[in-house]
């Protein structure tokens, strides 16, 4: 790379840093999506996608736009540990549009993140879809109970670490109890998000 496209590199790095304060948004080609539901299709993309550029240059920084309205809530947690436990890039996440339910989790896992204005977050409570002439006993239905009911404490649990702890789990179950919808102002006020972007 020759000396005058690296300093010309350098001006639109410095041009962006202080139209977004310290948000950077990494080059497109380090640029990954989540978009739609939190699915294994999904899961698998985005690990393969970050796994892949890590490879390439484990220490650069890697950015993921998330919209998503949400899915299963053990998936979510299988990226969130995944980047924050053993991948550990350097991740920042922008949501955009829709970050629902378990797409909330996906979109925590950034070390750096941030949200467009028009962006809405959905909290609410495990549910479950069930298939048309299924029978289920009571034990069946008690067992579905108790993982809904630990599923939704280990996602309070994530949220509130997402706040640095100054909501604690309890007052994030409150939230999905109510169905609560965020704006990312009120995201970024409770320490979810960093920044909401202009």
């Amino acid at each position: 790379m020759s000396t005058v496209t690296k300093k010309r590199l350098k001006k639109g790095v410095e041009a962006q840093r202080s139209l977004w304060g310290d948000f950077f948004m990494p080059s497109r080609a380090r640029t990954l999506e989540w978009l739609g539901g939190v699915n294994y299709d999904n899961l698998h993309k985005s690990l393969a996608g970050i796994k892949k550029l890590m490879a390439d240059n484990p220490n650069e920084d890697i950015a993921m736009m998330v919209n998503s309205y949400g899915g299963v809530t053990g998936i979510g947690m299988s990226f969130y540990d995944a980047v924050r436990t053993w991948l550990q890039p350097n991740l920042t996440t922008i949501g955009s549009g829709d970050v629902d339910s378990s797409g909330i989790i996906v979109f925590l896992s950034g070390s750096k993140r941030y949200l467009t204005k028009n962006t809405t977050l959905l909290f609410h409570l495990a549910g479950r879809t069930f298939e048309a002439g299924k029978r289920y006993t009571v034990v069946d239905m008690e067992n579905m109970l108790k993982e809904d009911r630990l599923k939704d404490y280990q996602y309070a649990c994530v949220v509130s670490d997402g706040t640095d702890g100054r909501y604690p789990p309890e007052k994030i179950l409150e939230m999905m109890k109510k169905n609560t919808i965020l704006t990312a102002e009120e995201a970024v006020s409770m320490g979810l998000a960093h920044k909401v972007l202009e």
